[in-house]
Formats: C-alpha cells, structure tokens, sequence
C-alpha cells in the first residue's frame, strides 16, 4: 500500500511560510521596543559564613559520686582470654564431632578423634565457665577512694568539724 505524503508536505510548506516576523532578522515572536528594558540589579552574593561558636563538653559530676576504676583489669583480661579460648575449643570440639563417620568402630582412626572432640568439648566448657565470672568479678566498677576512710570537712561561722566515714 503506497501512502501519498504530498498533502501533508503541501500543508507544512504553507504553514513555515505564512508565518511571517516583524524583520527578517529577528525571531519569531521578538517583539521591539523603543526604549531599553530595565531590569532589577543581579542579587547580592550572600555573606561567607561565620564560624559557629567553639563549645566545649564538661563532664560533671555530682559531689556524692566517687570516681571509679577497675577492681582487676588483669583478671578482666586473664578471664576473657580464657573464656574465648573455651568458646574456640567448644566450637572446634563440634566441627570434629560433626565430622566423625556415625558407625561406632573401636579399632579404627574415628575412635580417636572422638575422644579428643569430646575432651575438646569438656575442656572448653570448663574454660568457658572459669574464664567468665573471672572477667565479670575483675570488670567490675569500684570507688578510687578506699571506703574504709572518707573524711569529710564541715565548716560552719562557728567552727568546724571533720567527721571520717569507716
């Protein structure tokens, strides 16, 4: 089927050139003016930023709170090395344990490997629970100050008094 483009072209060509523009020069839709367009000035740059102000956190505290440390941070580390090293001995009884054939045999390799996951198993267990409340009794918060000796001041317009606190 041939289609015929000759009215379609016809209508083009009749429309780009009835469309006429006040001069040859100028594009449609220009329109002139005598006197020239005012426009607003460009608006100002904005002023640079000023530094914010510097703060500074101050940890307070209240007077009735005593600083604290550490009671052992080498149990705390002896502890949780333990205990880590109960854990890894636990996992690599059961990656030994899983692996072993399912058939009980007395004379053959097998046997072997599964007496020493099991004493893997129980030696990483014990680990575990020696290690753990070691790193917990030496993680422990306790007061800089010994508590068998406070002495607290008291000064009054008559006089004064210290009082020790055992």
């Amino acid at each position: 089927m041939r289609r015929n483009f000759s009215p379609l072209l016809l209508a083009f060509a009749l429309v780009s050139f009835t469309a006429t523009s006040a001069r040859a020069d100028e594009p449609p839709g220009w329109v002139p003016r005598d006197e020239p367009e005012s426009l607003p000035p460009p608006p100002q740059a904005p002023p640079p930023p000023r530094p914010g102000p510097t703060t500074y956190t101050i940890e307070q505290r209240e007077l009735s709170e005593a600083p604290t440390r550490m009671a052992s941070p080498a149990a705390f580390y002896i502890g949780t090395i333990l205990a880590g090293v109960g854990l890894l001995g636990v996992v690599t009884g059961l990656v030994i344990r899983a692996d072993l054939p399912q058939t009980e045999c007395t004379d053959c390799p097998a046997a072997e490997k599964r007496s020493a996951s099991l004493g893997l198993i129980l030696g990483g267990g014990l680990g575990m629970l020696i290690g753990i409340p070691i790193a917990v009794a030496g993680g422990r918060k306790v007061s800089d100050q010994p508590s068998w000796a406070r002495p607290q001041v008291f000064v009054s317009p008559r006089g004064g008094a210290l009082q020790w606190t055992f």
